[in-house]
């Protein structure tokens, strides 16, 4: 098979988007002359500038409201696809790709609706230790392509540059980004922890301190530059591209930031669904924390506490030894 107009399908979270963009990148280098499509959620697509290898980008309705079936399946048609990839499944997507008509359809091999692909892949994702990334570079199989091991990467544009360099006032030179939010997608650090963290930094080394996150109720992070509510998704970026350090849970802006080059201390709790294996930061893994014991046995993850044995303090230290890894490179 040798495709030509290629759509794959990932309308999802941000740092889902960002660890499938290996997938895109493999195509390309694979089949230089074909034309890849990415349909994602609307948020997330604002990605697209700092992504050179994908050619085009469909959004999955508004913010607000997804595409109907139908509404879908017209959008695909005028595409004009002739491979479809499903990196996030759904009946909705999977029967849109069937009903317009498009001649390849891989997909998982796992689910009721599997039927609607013709090129199906028998992928169990949970608990199996894999990268998130790999996982997603499995599905491309049906194409010839057999590769693991791949970084997502992003390009900053300068304009981008620019306008982070004016929102964090051009004068702090060096500086760590602490983002303390999730919405909710996965346990986090508590905020209280990440404030005390925030004093540590500000009274024991030079580094500036950037919040940064959609959430406003998180309290008074006093003598740092916040900026919550405050950026778009390209701003962010520059952002994180010119900080020393992002300290965050296992969220989109941690996958930005590695994706970018940035280091980061990342907090994951010991669940075999979010661990690190599987959604940890691939370039700059240096960073994880982990709560001590065993693994999170908690009935609903939104009620997981494991993070809290990880101290403010052991935090502070952890973070100077990725510091340093970064002045010896």
């Amino acid at each position: 098979m040798r495709p030509k107009n290629i759509i794959i399908i990932r309308p999802d979270h941000l740092g889902d988007l960002i660890l499938s963009l290996p997938v895109a990148k493999a195509i390309k280098e694979k089949f230089p002359d074909s034309h890849i499509t990415y349909f994602a959620a609307p948020g997330p697509a604002a990605i697209a500038p700092m992504v050179s290898y994908i050619d085009e980008w469909l959004l999955d309705g508004n913010s607000g409201q997804r595409l109907r079936i139908d509404e879908l399946v017209r959008l695909l048609r005028q595409g004009e696809f002739d491979t479809l990839i499903e990196l996030k499944s759904s009946w909705r997507t999977a029967a849109a790709g069937f009903f317009a008509g498009i001649s390849n359809r891989i997909g998982t091999g796992r689910r009721l609706y599997s039927f609607f692909y013709n090129r199906r892949v028998n992928l169990r994702r949970r608990g199996t230790g894999q990268h998130q990334t790999d996982l997603d570079l499995v599905m491309l199989k049906p194409l010839g392509i057999d590769v693991s091991g791949l970084l997502p990467s992003v390009t900053l544009p300068e304009n981008l540059k620019y306008a982070a360099g004016r929102l964090v006032a051009g004068s702090i030179k060096g500086y760590i980004v602490i983002h303390p939010g999730s919405m909710g997608s996965a346990p986090n650090w508590p905020v209280d922890y990440y404030r005390e963290l925030a004093k540590l930094i500000l009274r024991e080394t030079d580094f500036k301190v950037v919040i940064t996150g959609l959430e406003t109720d998180l309290g008074d992070f006093k003598g740092c530059l916040n900026l919550c509510n405050k950026t778009n998704l390209g701003e962010l970026a520059g952002i994180l591209r010119g900080a020393k350090l992002l300290i965050s849970g296992g969220t989109g802006p941690l996958h930005l930031a590695d994706a970018l080059g940035t280091r980061s201390l990342a907090f994951f709790p010991r669940h075999a669904n979010i661990d690190e294996r599987r959604w940890g930061p691939r370039r700059h893994p240096e960073g994880i924390m982990l709560p001590s014991g065993d693994n999170c046995r908690s009935s609903s993850l939104k009620r997981c506490t494991c993070l809290k044995q990880i101290s403010p303090e052991a935090a502070f230290e952890r973070m100077k030894e990725v510091l340093n890894l970064e002045l010896v490179n």
